[in-house]
C-alpha cells in the first residue's frame, strides 16, 4: 500500500522552489487561520514573480495520457515534502509537480491537467499509529474516489497525508523496554482494573499512544478561496493498550460527507489531540491543523515527554499527536480523541469528502496500512461496451472496449464472445491417428465378412460336382 488522497493535489508544475527546512519546528502559537485568498504566488489573482512557479511548458509531455501517481515523496512525520524531496521521488515517471515552500500551502504539490476532459481521482488517507501494548493492527487510512471533469492546465493541489507515528521503540531507555515488554508500570494495572480512571495529570505515566494518520486532499482554487473536491480521512491512533470487547464491537461504516456548506471542523480532544479538519483552528500543540492552518501534524503531549520520552505525532494531514490515548485522524472533519486519555481510548478516523457536483466511483473504505497516496487517470466514456470497460487507444484517438480473461472481442466492437476452442497439433494428430485405424479396421472387417459369404456360397456347390 502506499502513500497516496482527497483535498491533496497540486501547485503548480516543475520550476526550482528554495525550500525551508523541514527539520525546524515553530513553537506553537494559538493561531488563528490565515486569510484566505492568500496573497502569495500561489494565488491565480496575484502577480507572481516572473518565471517562478510557472513550468516551462503547459503539460508534461511524458505524461499526456497517465495514469498519475502522487506519494509523499519519502517524507514522514508532522510536515510535509520538500520540491527537492519530489523532484528525486518523481524523476522518471510521468509526474512533474510544484511543491508550495511557505504559508498553509508549504508540502501542498501543484498539478496541471494536460487535456479537458472527465479524470477519476483516487485518493488514500493515511494510517495512524501503533500503541506501545496495541500493535496487532493500526486503524487504516480511507480510501475515496470520484469522477470528475477538469480543463486542460487547470491546477489541482495536492497534499497526500503522513502515517501517524508509532509509540515504539520510544524515545527513551524506559519506553524502550516497556515496547519490548520487559518493563511494567504499577500505575498502568491500576488504571487498567478501573476503567474510569483519568491517567491525566499523573506524574508517574504517560504517554504510548499512537499519532492520528494525516488526510489526503484534493482541491483547487476557485474564486479566490480553496475548494476541496476529495478528502481522504486519516486512521486514528491507537491507545496505548488494546480495549478487551474491541473484537466485539462492530465497524461502522466510514463517514463520508458531500455538503460543501457542512463545517470542516476539527476534532475534541484532551491530553491527546483531535485531527484537524478543513477548516478548523487547533486547540492546543496535540490538535491536528486544519488545511488552511497548513495541515501539519500534532505534537505529542507534553507529559509523555517529560516522564518516559514518548513523544508519538500526528502525521501532516492534521493528524492528532498522542498521549496515552491515541490522536484522532485528519479529515474534511477531524476525529476525535480522548478527553480523559484513558489506557485504551482509540483516536477516531476523520470524516472524508466528496464535492456533490464529482460522481462517486466507490463507497470509501478503510484500507490503507501506512501512508496514503493519490491516483488520477482518464476516465473514459464506456457505456457502449457491454461489459462498461474500455481503454484509450493513443494511436486510434479513440476508446476500445476489455473483455475479461477468456474472452474476446467481437467484430462488433462492443461485445464480448467466448474464445474458439483452439486445437492443438498433437490433439489434431492424434485424431487423423484414430481415424485411420478406425478406417482399416472396418475396411478389415467388410473384407473379413465379403471373405465369409463368399466361402459358404461355395460349400453347397462342391458336392454335385462329385
Amino acid at each position: 500500500m502506499g502513500c497516496s488522497g482527497p483535498l491533496l493535489l497540486w501547485l503548480g508544475a516543475a520550476g526550482a522552489i528554495l525550500c525551508c527546512s523541514a527539520g525546524s519546528q515553530a513553537p506553537f502559537l494559538p493561531s488563528s487561520p490565515l486569510p484566505l485568498p492568500i496573497p502569495s504566488p500561489w494565488d491565480s489573482k496575484v502577480a507572481a514573480p516572473p518565471n517562478r512557479l510557472e513550468p516551462d511548458s503547459p503539460t508534461n509531455s511524458l505524461g499526456i495520457e497517465g495514469p498519475w501517481l502522487f506519494s509523499t515523496c519519502g517524507a514522514s512525520g508532522r510536515w510535509g515534502p520538500t520540491q527537492t524531496q519530489c523532484d528525486w521521488a518523481y524523476e522518471g515517471t510521468s509526474v512533474m509537480v510544484t511543491v508550495g515552500a511557505e504559508g498553509p500551502l508549504k508540502g501542498v504539490q501543484l498539478w496541471r491537467a494536460p487535456g479537458t476532459g472527465q479524470y477519476l481521482i483516487s485518493a488514500y488517507g493515511a494510517a495512524g499509529g501503533k500503541g506501545a501494548k496495541n500493535h496487532l493492527s493500526r486503524a487504516h487510512g480511507v480510501f475515496v474516489s470520484g469522477i470528475f471533469s477538469l480543463s486542460r492546465g487547470e491546477q489541482l493541489y495536492i497534499l497526500v497525508g503522513q502515517q501517524g507515528e508509532d509509540a515504539c521503540p520510544g524515545g527513551s531507555p524506559e519506553s524502550q523496554l516497556v515496547c519490548l515488554g520487559e518493563s511494567q508500570s504499577t500505575e498502568e494495572h491500576t488504571a487498567a482494573a478501573d476503567e474510569t480512571k483519568r491517567v491525566r495529570g499523573s506524574q508517574h505515566w504517560a504517554g504510548g499512544g499512537g499519532g492520528g494518520g494525516g488526510a489526503t486532499y484534493v482541491f483547487r482554487l476557485r474564486a479566490g478561496e480553496l475548494e476541496p473536491l476529495l478528502v481522504a480521512a486519516g486512521g486514528g491512533g491507537r491507545a496505548y493498550l488494546r480495549r478487551q470487547d474491541r473484537a466485539r464491537t462492530q465497524a461502522a461504516p466510514e463517514k463520508l460527507e458531500n455538503r460543501s456548506a457542512a463545517p470542516g471542523s476539527g476534532g475534541r480532544g484532551g491530553a491527546a489531540g483531535g485531527g484537524g479538519g478543513w477548516t478548523s483552528q487547533a486547540r492546543s500543540p496535540q490538535s491536528g491543523r486544519s488545511l488552511k492552518e497548513g495541515a501539519e501534524g500534532g505534537q505529542g503531549c507534553a507529559e509523555a515527554r517529560a516522564t518516559l520520552g514518548w513523544a508519538a505525532v500526528g502525521g501532516f494531514g492534521g493528524g492528532g499527536g498522542a498521549c496515552t490515548a491515541g490522536g484522532g485522524g485528519g479529515g474534511y472533519r477531524g476525529g476525535d480523541a480522548s478527553e480523559t486519555d484513558i489506557f485504551w481510548a482509540d483516536g477516531e478516523d476523520g470524516v472524508s469528502f466528496i464535492h456533490p457536483s464529482s460522481e462517486l466511483y466507490l463507497q470509501p473504505l478503510a484500507v490503507i496500512e501506512n501512508h496514503g497516496e493519490v491516483e488520477i487517470r482518464r476516465h473514459h466514456n464506456c457505456s457502449h461496451c457491454s461489459l462498461k470497460d474500455c481503454q484509450w487507444q493513443a494511436e486510434l484517438h479513440l476508446t476500445e472496449c476489455m473483455c475479461p480473461e477468456g474472452m474476446e472481442l467481437a467484430v462488433d466492437n462492443i461485445t464480448c464472445r467466448d474464445l474458439p476452442t483452439a486445437s492443438s497439433p498433437l490433439v489434431l494428430m492424434v485424431a487423423v491417428v484414430v481415424t485411420l485405424i478406425l478406417s482399416l479396421l472396418m475396411v478389415c472387417g467388410v473384407l473379413i465378412l465379403g471373405m465369409e459369404h463368399l466361402v459358404g456360397m461355395a460349400d453347397p456347390v462342391l458336392p454335385l460336382l462329385h
